[in-house]
């Protein structure tokens, strides 16, 4: 079974491929329309925007992940004599 980030990964290494797709396309003369021309553009901003949303949400992840292992460390108590004594 795959982790999170395993299925992040995987997907974003699809988007940036198909993305890189239309690009090479379009630079190549692929586009014989301005309405398909218009198709790939949105297309290539789908692919774009779902790449950086799957980024934020791995960002998140690993920022919770921070907080939960500092509460983790903020509630060990330490026993001893105090420097004052």
């Amino acid at each position: 079974m795959l982790t999170l980030e395993q299925l992040v990964s995987k997907l974003r290494k699809e988007l940036r491929d198909n993305y890189q797709s239309i690009g090479d396309s379009m630079i190549a003369g692929g586009c014989t329309n301005m309405e398909q021309y218009k198709y790939m553009l949105g297309q290539a901003h789908a692919y774009q925007s779902l790449d950086s949303a799957l980024t934020d949400i791995l960002n998140r992840n690993d920022i919770e992940e921070e907080k939960d292992d500092e509460r983790e460390n903020n509630n060990v108590i330490q026993f001893g004599r105090d420097s004052e004594d």
